[in-house]
């Protein structure tokens, strides 16, 4: 997993140097063309992002299966008729919420599952 963050990690900051040279450079090199300060850009907001977010969705990934053989040991272990009275007073949303602050590695789209089938 870290070989896709680093490569991520390092083209955002490359593309920031990049978008940094002239000004180190007191200007001696010019300015991009716009097309390529608007990709620079992107490239240095996106992908540093993109590597969090997977980083973390492989880290949730990994203690789900870690800790839980499958879907209906998981359902086993959390607290129903809680989450149901949730469920019906507060709504779906709510009941989700509760799901991921009593087990906040748990993957979306598990959580939704739980709550869906409850």
């Amino acid at each position: 997993m870290y070989g896709p963050r680093v490569a991520l990690w390092a083209v955002g900051v490359a593309s920031f140097v990049w978008l940094m040279l002239p000004a180190v450079t007191d200007w001696a090199i010019g300015l991009p063309p716009p097309p390529l300060i608007a990709v620079l850009c992107a490239l240095a907001i996106l992908c540093p992002g993109t590597a969090e977010f997977l980083a973390r969705r492989h880290k949730e990934q990994t203690w789900y299966a870690g800790n839980f053989a499958s879907f209906e040991e998981f359902r086993g272990s959390v607290d129903r008729a809680a989450l149901l009275r949730v469920r019906e007073t507060k709504g779906p949303a709510q009941a989700l919420r509760e799901v991921r602050r009593q087990y906040p590695s748990v993957p979306l789209k598990v959580a939704a599952r739980l709550v869906r089938e409850l």
